[in-house]
């Protein structure tokens, strides 16, 4: 995969409430976030998540993260009929990026999938800060998100514990 990515807005929002974004840097050395979704997850700025997301953006602004201009193209029209804004945002800037999309919603990722964009998510993350020593353990990671409600099933929950060797 390539080292950048477009961001959708439940990774984001997952780690910022784990106060983890800059385990990205872990995987991708420039992270894309199409303006959609950068107003989804900065909208209600007295969330702490939204702040941090904010700040996150602030710091890393010109360098590392990039906000695109929301895309009215052939590609985001066709993503446009099937996932919400932000999705379909997400979709037609990583197909124009040639780039993966960091994605956890099932019919997002089956659409990645069926138009050769390649997928990670937060738990692809978490692996690979695991692996870069950035963080010692996943588990606790994954149990705080399971407190904020981040749908995962145990099933991904168990390869990935089982990857991280914290079964």
């Amino acid at each position: 995969m390539s080292k950048i990515i477009v961001s959708d807005a439940s990774p984001l929002i997952a780690l910022a409430k784990l106060d983890h974004l800059e385990l990205l840097f872990c995987s991708f050395s420039e992270i894309h976030i199409p303006n959609a979704v950068y107003l989804e997850v900065t909208s209600e700025s007295q969330r702490t998540d939204a702040q941090r997301i904010g700040a996150f953006v602030t710091k890393h602004k010109a360098a590392q993260c990039f906000i695109h201009h929301d895309l009215k193209s052939a590609e985001y029209l066709i993503f446009k009929g099937r996932l919400d804004e932000g999705e379909s945002q997400a979709m037609a800037l990583a197909s124009q990026l040639k780039c993966g999309v960091l994605i956890d919603e099932r019919l997002g990722r089956s659409i990645a999938a069926q138009h050769s964009i390649p997928v990670v998510g937060i738990m692809g993350i978490l692996l690979k800060a695991k692996e870069s020593g950035a963080i010692e353990r996943v588990k606790p990671l994954i149990a705080q998100l399971l407190i904020h409600k981040y749908r995962l099933s145990s099933k991904v929950i168990n390869i990935v514990l089982n990857r991280a060797g914290e079964q």
